[in-house]
């Protein structure tokens, strides 16, 4: 499912020595709430959106510059382009990138901004003081916290922030507590977990059902827990 919204706005741009005005729509992309959205940007920069995620950009996109902007998840396959760079907005982190492979994590009511880089280089400008840009490498990933505004960066396989964008989980020695995370972020659904389960439990699997539930009643059979499923909430509590 794949909602559109189209906005009016004015924009302005140079052709040769004539300053030309044109009159360009925002385009806003929406991937609803359990559903994933698939498309490419008119450069054929491929972008996958996670459930809850919008991203918006200009009709004008390409004209002078390829700007986008992203609330919530997005997977990003860049187009390269010498002469006009690639960089997505969000409210704290700003991505600068000429071509290359991203998953950017950005949703408003996380504690965390986070870019994992699949391939390639590219630079991230925190947008709240103190400002900072650090250029990443692949298979690195950089976490934004809001509340104290550092920035840190670390080594990461990309496997567990891309997941969301296959059918199949595979974990490999994975903590609990990772897998409860890489759940929540492909099927869009929040974990309360009892301070009795042992998160840092490790956890070798794989999954290839769309359903949390199914997912669920096999790590229950392995860790003898209980869950319970309300409006997306997911409580997880320790048998007795």
């Amino acid at each position: 499912v794949v909602a559109i919204i189209i906005a009016v706005g004015c924009n302005s741009y140079w052709q040769g020595e004539v300053n030309v005005k044109d009159t360009f729509a925002d385009i806003s992309v929406e991937a609803p709430l359990g559903s994933k959205t698939k498309l490419y940007l008119p450069d054929g920069t491929l972008v996958w959106l996670n459930a809850g995620s919008r991203m918006t950009y200009s009709q004008g996109f390409g004209v002078d510059n390829r700007k986008v902007e992203l609330e919530g998840e997005g997977y990003f396959e860049v187009k390269k382009d010498a002469k006009k760079k690639f960089i997505v907005n969000t409210e704290y982190m700003d991505v600068t990138v000429l071509g290359t492979k991203f998953n950017l994590y950005a949703y408003e009511d996380k504690n965390i901004v986070e870019m994992a880089l699949v391939e390639g280089r590219v630079n991230v400008s925190t947008t709240f003081p103190p400002y900072q840009t650090v250029c990443i490498k692949p298979k690195e990933k950089v976490i934004y916290n809001k509340h104290n505004n550092k920035l840190n960066i670390e080594k990461t396989t990309t496997k567990m922030e891309t997941a969301w964008l296959s059918k199949e989980l595979a974990f490999r020695e994975e903590k609990l507590e990772n897998v409860f995370r890489c759940l929540s972020r492909k099927f869009g659904v929040k974990f309360s977990v009892d301070s009795l389960v042992s998160i840092n439990d490790l956890y070798t699997g794989a999954f290839d059902d769309e359903n949390v539930e199914s997912i669920l009643k096999v790590l229950k059979i392995h860790y003898g827990f209980n869950y319970t499923i309300e409006d997306g909430n997911i409580n997880i509590r320790m048998n007795k």
